[in-house]
């Protein structure tokens, strides 16, 4: 259960209190609502069983807002991503890349007011919601910390760096650490095959245990490690799409 859900039910005064610090002022649950309403009204329904929601948000808030919601905005940001997330899950949306809330100042915009825009970037990686897994065949998924990951494109690479396609806090972890790609020639491997290449990384790639120092074809199931990080590749018997 995440902060906003122990709020909307009470659950913890602490947290409604510094959330909440007076009657008429803006509270996060007002943005996850509103980012919620963004999502709805900017849906594309390509057809009776897939509907495309925005994957990037942006909220305008008067500085006195921003101010006061600055000193925690990286968990705010946390929040709204699950919250839109699970949005997304239960209205059967998909997404084509990951999602992302970002906070703008704007004086435009009235104090205890705020102002949200969205659109649609693809990307690499994507949440991997039902709908989108539905969209995307076979097409593998990664799973870290229960988290899963739909790689939609052709080459994900992963590791620290804030240009990574998916980002891993680990100090363990390079920071493009690992490059996983849908091999269409089959050079390491059958034809649309997921193959693994440690990206000349400090601490090195473990798949199923073997420190891989050549590209490697996954499995399904395969664990691969990097620094504290293991990973679990989810492969449908579909198979990866080809790109």
């Amino acid at each position: 259960m995440g902060i906003l859900d122990r709020i909307e039910r009470g659950l913890d005064r602490g947290v409604t209190s510094m959330f909440s610090p007076g009657r008429g002022q803006l509270k996060p649950l007002d943005l996850a609502q509103g980012l919620k309403r963004e999502c709805d009204d900017q849906i594309q329904v390509l057809d009776r069983t897939r509907t495309l929601a925005p994957n990037v948000y942006t909220i305008y808030l008067h500085s006195q807002d921003f101010d006061r919601f600055d000193s925690w905005q990286d968990t705010l940001i946390d929040e709204l991503q699950r919250v839109l997330m699970e949005h997304a899950e239960k209205q059967r949306y998909m997404f084509v890349g990951g999602v992302t809330v970002g906070l703008r100042s704007d004086d435009d915009v009235r104090p205890g007011r705020f102002e949200t825009e969205s659109l649609t970037e693809r990307g690499s990686v994507a949440p991997a919601t039902g709908a989108a897994q539905s969209e995307a065949g076979g097409s593998p998924i990664v799973e870290i910390d229960g988290q899963q990951y739909l790689l939609t494109g052709p080459v994900t690479v992963i590791g620290r760096g804030g240009d990574a396609d998916i980002i891993l806090e680990d100090t363990g972890v390079s920071r493009h650490h690992l490059e996983l790609r849908t091999d269409t020639a089959g050079g390491a491997g059958d034809a649309g095959a997921l193959v693994a290449t440690d990206l000349g990384s400090t601490n090195g790639t473990f798949v199923d245990g073997e420190r891989i120092h050549t590209p490697v074809t996954v499995q399904d199931r395969s664990l691969i490690k990097i620094g504290r990080t293991r990973l679990t590749v989810l492969i449908p018997a579909a198979g990866p799409v080809s790109w």
